[in-house]
């Protein structure tokens, strides 16, 4: 059975016959789209349609499945003509049912695929592909969670930026965005009720201290300032007053076990481009700084 050909055999019965598309479908109440597509080969008649189909063009149910008029109109034998009918029926059959199995396919496939969107999206803005780092305190009691994207409410969106999550236990947690900066590392103090936190702005280093315990962050580098102003950080060169325009760099090393004590590394060039760098014990606490060692050149 080709549907080609059935489509041309029906297109010729149907000119003999005077009718149109549009007229033989308002008889068999169908669409004339359906006829162009018989004709156009696409597909073929519903078996309910061709005993109505082939009264209206003429001739047989089995000539129009074989596509040809017989050259005898001789009445058609009971058992060949059974014979057709169950074969066209049979063809029919599988080919709706390959249609219904690739149309199922196509919507599993679909159905999927958004699924897999919204999954990828709901772990995105939890940040589950933007975490950059997670550090627990000595005490394990808290957790610090640092990500590349900012938060947006209780989810991330897809600006950059560097972003904190504090869970501080029992569900409580601290939030913060600090905008499109580097991160460069965070460290919990011994008994896990600060850290200090660096990050690199493009004109700028900046050190953060977090006061868990008080609920405020500082400027540490603003606080190094002052605190190093009336310490020597060479032999030929005191620190720089508040003044001053020599720009320090400070760098976080470690903290010392009593969590109010923290090493920094330092460097500067003098008001004669001399090269200073070494290392001061900071006290959180009092503001002082003690321990100054420079490193000889």
């Amino acid at each position: 059975m080709d549907n080609v050909t059935m489509g041309q055999f029906i297109r010729a019965l149907r000119k003999r016959r005077g009718l149109t598309q549009r007229e033989l479908a308002a008889q068999l109440h169908i669409t004339d789209r359906a006829v162009s597509k018989w004709e156009r080969g696409l597909c073929a008649p519903d078996l309910s349609l061709l005993e109505p189909l082939s009264r209206l063009l003429g001739c047989s149910v089995s000539e129009l499945i074989a596509g040809r008029q017989s050259p005898e109109p001789a009445p058609e034998p009971v058992n060949e003509a059974a014979r057709i009918a169950i074969a066209y029926s049979v063809a029919e059959l599988q080919r709706k049912v390959k249609g219904v199995q690739r149309r199922t396919i196509q919507a599993a496939i679909i159905c999927a695929t958004i699924l897999l969107l919204f999954a990828l999206y709901a772990l995105f803005q939890r940040g589950t592909f933007c975490t950059v780092d997670k550090i627990v305190s000595p005490d394990g009691t808290k957790t610090a969670t640092v990500y590349s994207k900012a938060l947006d409410g209780a989810h991330f969106s897809f600006k950059n930026a560097t972003s904190l999550i504090v869970s501080l236990g029992e569900g409580a947690q601290l939030r913060i965005t600090y905008g499109d900066c580097v991160y460069r590392g965070l460290w919990w103090a011994p008994d896990g009720s600060k850290y200090v936190l660096a990050l690199k702005y493009p004109d700028r280093p900046y050190l953060a201290l977090a006061w868990l315990e008080r609920n405020a962050e500082s400027n540490l580098s603003a606080y190094l300032a002052m605190g190093v102003a009336a310490a020597e950080l060479g032999p030929d060169a005191a620190a720089a007053p508040p003044d001053s325009h020599l720009d320090i760099d400070y760098q976080f090393l470690q903290w010392g076990r009593d969590s109010a004590s923290m090493l920094f590394y330092y460097s500067f060039r003098d008001e004669q481009q001399a090269q200073h760098d070494g290392y001061f014990w900071y006290n959180c606490e009092t503001g002082e700084v003690h321990a100054v060692l420079e490193l000889q050149p």
